[in-house]
């Protein structure tokens, strides 16, 4: 695959990370807690994009402009957090966790921005 496909398989991803990221922390700030079997589901779903990432990224980085990339990597760490943030808030109970919901708010964010750069690029490069 050459940069583009690549590049739009990827945005592709993270953009379904940013979803399933936003659907988790509105159903953690409801209950208060998630399953061990829900966050450590979403957690391995953003370590395997983090993954398949790392292992495209030489490649994509000579396809895309340099600000590009920055915005991608920038996205990529906030996804990395985030599933190290799903790592942290078993407690007492062993079916349930508690996980710092700001800080997964923060990561949810960076994620979100740094997509709207990537698409802001997409669109100058359109235009």
């Amino acid at each position: 695959m050459t940069g583009e496909p690549l590049k739009r398989d990827l945005l592709k991803k993270m953009i379904i990370a940013k979803i399933d990221i936003a659907a988790y922390l509105s159903l953690r700030k409801a209950k208060g807690y998630m399953s061990v079997m829900e966050t450590e589901h979403l957690r391995d779903n953003l370590f395997d994009l983090s993954t398949e990432y790392r292992e495209k990224a030489l490649r994509l980085k000579f396809h895309l402009a340099a600000q590009e990339m920055e915005s991608i990597n920038q996205g990529m760490s906030a996804v990395c957090s985030a599933g190290v943030c799903l790592m942290t808030g078993r407690h007492d109970c062993p079916q349930y966790i508690a996980i710092d919901a700001e800080k997964l708010e923060s990561c949810l964010s960076e994620l979100s921005d740094s997509l709207k750069d990537i698409m802001g690029h997409q669109l100058a490069v359109e235009s």
